[in-house]
């Protein structure tokens, strides 16, 4: 075989286990056409710092979808993370005992839903619309509600770079390649496909079902704890309605990227990937001039759609246990 032959090949292979590569390189592509400004440097590192606390943020959505679960907390534990980092408790403190304080904060939140989920047979979608609203009023409460701007210190994650590289794309690049490794590697990670796949067939194999949902939750706490990190950085400072309808564009990322609604099968390339075009096309959005609006439309016809199939897939299987998980 030719070595053009085999590049074919390994390209072709490529966008077959990953579809929306090619739709992100042409999205990319069409825009720099079409708006020369977009065509630079600058303008696609934004794209890629913007899109950072999302990639993290839906790494984590990935653990619980691939459970067959759903988390609706998590622009809730984002704002209450990113509250807790302004919280006067933690004035004055080193960068680094804060963000400490703000990940074991976002493990606990993760913690308390995944226990919920595992321990009460409440569904998922039932425990973490109430946990939602407890997250966000407990973080309306630490900041009163009001715009609070992030101490100097607290910014660098935001603002600084390694070899012209930011430091949020290098998290998400981080976050990335540490849960993609856990995946295909651990036996975590098969856990979770295992238990997704089919709850009941894990706790007759004697997996420990409970605890790998428990786990699943716990890392989308601590990865929303930690993408509120880079956000607010960002940004300078913790407004209100940070984390307001986050939850259903880090859910439209997932299963934009592959992930099924009924759990068992995914990928964090094909998050990762989600995350990128839904951030090329908002900033598309933003320089056709349309409406503020348009963004919505978009990510609700892609989650539409992704129930739809899941729906569809779900009645020609008819799998009792999307109903009730029989867990010891």
């Amino acid at each position: 075989m030719s070595p053009r032959a085999g590049a074919a090949g390994r390209l072709v292979a490529a966008v077959r286990r990953e579809p929306l590569l090619p739709v992100l390189l042409v999205l990319l592509g069409g825009l720099s056409l079409v708006y020369r400004e977009f065509a630079t440097v600058d303008s696609l590192r934004n794209v890629a710092v913007q899109a950072s606390p999302l990639i993290v943020a839906a790494v984590g959505m990935t653990y619980v979808i691939m459970t067959g679960g759903i988390d609706l907390s998590v622009g809730s534990m984002l704002f209450l993370a990113a509250a807790i980092e302004t919280g006067g408790a933690l004035a004055g403190r080193p960068a680094a005992a804060v963000f400490a304080v703000v990940a074991l904060a976002g493990l606990g939140m993760g913690l308390v839903n995944g226990l919920a989920v595992a321990y009460t047979r409440v569904p998922a979608l039932i425990v973490t619309l109430a946990t939602m609203q407890v997250f966000r009023g407990a973080g309306g409460h630490v900041t009163g509600q009001q715009n609070i701007d992030l101490p100097v210190h607290l910014r660098g994650i935001g603002t600084a770079s390694l070899f012209g590289v930011p430091w949020p794309v290098l998290l998400a690049a981080a976050v990335a390649l540490a849960a993609a490794f856990v995946f295909g590697r651990t036996t975590f990670g098969r856990y979770v496909q295992a238990v997704g796949s089919s709850p009941d067939a894990a706790v007759n194999a004697g997996l420990p079902a409970r605890g790998v949902l428990v786990g699943a939750y716990a890392v989308a706490g601590l990865l929303a704890a930690i993408a509120s990190l880079a956000q607010t950085a960002r940004l300078g400072a913790v407004q209100p309605s940070i984390g307001q309808g986050y939850e259903l564009t880090v859910i439209t990322a997932v299963v934009l990227g592959g992930t099924t609604l009924l759990g068992g099968r995914g990928s964090i390339a094909g998050t990762v990937l989600g995350a990128l075009v839904l951030t090329t096309v908002q900033t598309g959005l933003v320089f056709s001039g349309a409406s503020p609006y348009a963004f919505d439309i978009v990510r609700g016809g892609v989650l539409l759609a992704a129930v739809l199939a899941a729906g569809v897939r779900w009645m020609r299987r008819r799998p009792s246990r999307h109903l009730e998980m029989e867990l010891p």
